[in-house]
């Protein structure tokens, strides 16, 4: 059997000894494999060791967490902006509670673990956003609503030296409620787990419903002082429209109240229905040459006419115009605004009672001013009387102060919102307040943000009969990057509409047919459909022809002829190069319906 080898031979005679070899002693490789699992161990303890920490941190501070976002819930915007501030004492306690559990580095290592980590700062985020906000955006909202005093009159006078010191607290509220939205907005809610995702949902709700009225109101503040004559007397001219027979911005001119006002005293010195200027034969003030083209000199030579013209800046120099042609003077801000406004005014102050026994009420004083009135009294003088008496009653009861400041305030912002409400002032200062708002009464602006159609309604035959019609005007984007428009018309008119009276009907004697040549009984609508700048329309639209542009914008109109029960639809598809947030501008109607564009 053969040796085995000779693993350490013996070095020959005069010849080193051979070095040893180079050998890890096994207990070396089992220290190094300890450190590692130590390592190991050590970083899974700690991870289990933060969650654990994390966790137990974040069960105690859940509870306060639910119940601060159930306050928060429950928080009426309204009773902040009335100064109420009886659910804040709770809310602060919960949220103070929640934020002692949070913070600190143990929380801020849970804060980058994979998927649990978006909970935990999404928590915090929330909290503490929820908390800022509630000892500061939310104290400083009620006190701005505890000083909406100032802008509710008394007696018929506006204190204009304490809106304009509420103007202050109105910007230090709004910027603590935006910034609140801004914080929220770096939450990504697709992240968070159910409650903590609806919470943050409902939150930003909340806070986007006083935005808008915060920022109304600061603009008022601003803008109130001056229009209502603190530096010196100012004329204005309040048009009333009648929604019951279209114009762009809402109706025909019914009546035209002149207003004075010296340092926030508000006098109304003189009213005058609209079908009492004279009709001219030319155009009391030149229209701009888009304007003509579109709506020829009409809107220039009757004083029911100005609001058909869709910029309300043209249309209430127009007004201005007519009525220092006949009635002198010097008014400079135009408003215009509703029967719908009204009723929203009319929830705020109560029922009015009128000299003539009826009681206004917010349900029913669009009925009574735009159809009962027209059955219950045929001789048109006598309507305007009536419509005088409702007017003064509404608005005196306004002035007087009996209006919750609240409830005032939001009927206002819901006006101004659906553009029942527009204002012009020839200041500039005034004009720049003014401006982007829904209140100018705008052109539709498409730019790289947003794509707006405008959809303006004119009745064409001189009835009374748009108080029967329902509209629905929609848009949305179509797969190949065009957008769909769809324009609903329907008369809701009674069968036996053709029996009713002639000034309903606008057909006199034995008249067959209207002024304009429209049959009796039949509402005739014509419909300006505003495009955006550079849209380019695919396929036809030969029930709508190009009629010109407005500002850049490409003008089609549809006319149609619609008796009691029939609808008619327009369909466009137009390509545009504006931005992806789509909008459709139209004129405020009585009655709305859902449409659905079809790609």
């Amino acid at each position: 059997m053969a040796k085995p080898p000779n693993r350490h031979p013996v070095p020959k005679k005069g010849e080193p000894p051979a070095p040893p070899q180079q050998r890890r002693p096994a207990t070396q490789q089992a220290v190094v494999g300890r450190i590692v699992l130590g390592l190991v161990s050590f970083m899974a303890l700690s991870f289990v060791l933060v969650m654990v920490w994390a966790g137990i941190s974040a069960a105690r501070a859940l509870p306060h967490i639910e119940r601060a976002q159930q306050v928060a819930e429950g928080l009426d915007p309204q009773a902040l902006l009335s100064g109420d501030t009886s659910q804040l004492d709770e809310l602060q306690n919960e949220l103070s509670a929640a934020r002692g559990y949070m913070g600190g580095p143990v929380w801020s290592l849970a804060e980058g673990m994979p998927w649990a980590g978006p909970q935990f700062s999404g928590a915090r985020a929330l909290t503490e956003t929820l908390d800022d906000l509630s000892t500061e955006g939310f104290t400083a909202v009620a006190e701005v609503g505890a000083g909406l005093d100032a802008l509710q009159p008394q007696d018929g006078q506006v204190d204009v030296t304490a809106v304009a010191a509420l103007d202050t607290q109105i910007e230090s509220a709004l910027s603590s409620v935006t910034e609140a939205r801004s914080r929220i907005a770096t939450i990504d809610p697709a992240a968070l787990v159910g409650p903590l995702r609806d919470g943050t949902i409902r939150v930003d709700s909340l806070l986007a419903e006083i935005e808008p009225t915060l920022e109304g109101t600061a603009r008022a503040t601003s803008l109130l002082p001056g229009f209502l004559g603190a530096d010196g007397q100012r004329e204005h001219l309040l048009l009333l429209q009648n929604n019951a027979e279209w114009r762009s911005h809402g109706g025909i001119v019914g009546q035209v109240i002149h207003i004075t006002a010296t340092d926030g005293h508000i006098e109304f010195t003189d009213q005058v229905p609209g079908a009492d200027f004279t009709s001219l034969d030319e155009a009391v003030t030149p229209l701009e040459f888009d304007t003509e083209l579109i709506f020829g000199d009409r809107p220039a030579r009757y004083m029911q006419n100005p609001t058909m013209i869709p910029d309300f800046a043209e249309a209430a120099h127009v007004a201005r115009q007519f009525w220092q042609s006949e009635h002198g003077g010097n008014p400079s801000g135009v408003i215009a605004t509703d029967p719908v406004a009204l009723s929203y005014i009319l929830e705020a102050t109560g029922p009015v009672e009128l000299a003539t026994g009826d009681v206004l009420t917010s349900d029913n004083v669009v009925q009574l001013l735009l159809n009962e009135a027209y059955l219950r009294y045929e001789d048109p003088a006598e309507q305007d009387v009536f419509f005088g008496l409702a007017a003064d009653a509404v608005f005196d009861a306004l002035l007087s102060g009996s209006a919750e400041p609240g409830p005032a305030l939001q009927a206002i912002t819901r006006a101004i919102e659906e553009r029942r409400l527009l204002v012009w002032s020839p200041e500039e200062q005034e004009r720049a307040l003014l401006e982007g708002t829904p209140v100018a009464g705008a052109l539709p602006v498409s730019d790289e943000q947003a794509t707006t159609f405008g959809v303006y309604l004119n009745e064409g035959g001189g009835t009374k009969l748009d108080y029967y019609m329902t509209v629905g005007s929609h848009a949305v984007w179509c797969g190949d990057g065009t957008t769909a428009l769809r324009v609903t018309l329907h008369n809701d008119a009674p069968e036996d509409i053709y029996d009713y009276p002639d000034y309903l009907l606008a057909t006199f004697g034995d008249a067959e047919e209207t002024a304009s040549g429209v049959p009796r009984g039949i509402t005739r609508t014509l419909t300006q459909v505003y495009l955006p700048a550079g849209a380019e329309l695919v396929g036809d639209a030969e029930n709508a022809p190009l009629i010109g542009q407005h500002a850049g914008r490409p003008v089609h109109e549809w006319t149609t002829d619609l008796g009691p029960g029939e609808s008619a639809t327009l369909d466009m598809r137009v390509r545009s190069t504006t931005g992806p947030q789509l909008e459709v501008i139209s004129t405020p109607v009585l009655n709305h319906r859902d449409v659905t564009p079809e790609c």
